[in-house]
Order: C-alpha cells, then sequence, then structure tokens
C-alpha cells in the first residue's frame, strides 16, 4: 500500500524518473521540480517510508539515490 501511494502522486514519480537517471541532492530536486525545500522533504520522506529511495547526508548536504535492494 505505500508503495502505491508513493507512486500515486505525480511529483514523486518525477522525482523517480529523475533519480533513476541519476543521484541527486535534495536541493537539486526541488529546484527542478518547482517545490520548496518543506515540500520536496516530505515527498522525499514518502519515497524513503516506501523503500523506493535512500538518503545520505554528507555535512549539510542531503544525496538522495534510488534504492537498489528493492529494485
Amino acid at each position: 500500500d505505500s508503495t502505491l501511494n508513493a507512486l500515486a502522486n505525480q511529483k514523486r514519480r518525477s522525482i523517480l524518473h529523475e533519480l533513476s537517471l541519476h543521484p541527486a541532492t535534495v536541493r537539486h530536486l526541488a529546484v527542478s521540480n518547482a517545490l520548496s525545500l518543506p515540500a520536496i522533504h516530505k515527498h522525499i520522506r514518502i519515497l524513503e517510508k516506501s523503500n523506493l529511495i535512500v538518503r545520505k547526508k554528507s555535512g549539510r548536504t542531503n544525496f538522495v539515490a534510488l534504492n537498489s535492494n528493492t529494485l
């Protein structure tokens, strides 16, 4: 159910498509999808809970990539 819920939103599908091409920073995803940082974080949390993506923090920068364990 959580995976289908995550995929039901167009913005989250757009984020997944972009991550299928290359990992990205949260800020880059926000800019490329015309979202505020709080909004992109909401979408990323939903995708993380569905195990579709993983987030790694390096300093103050958050990097996001597709979760290869679920593919």
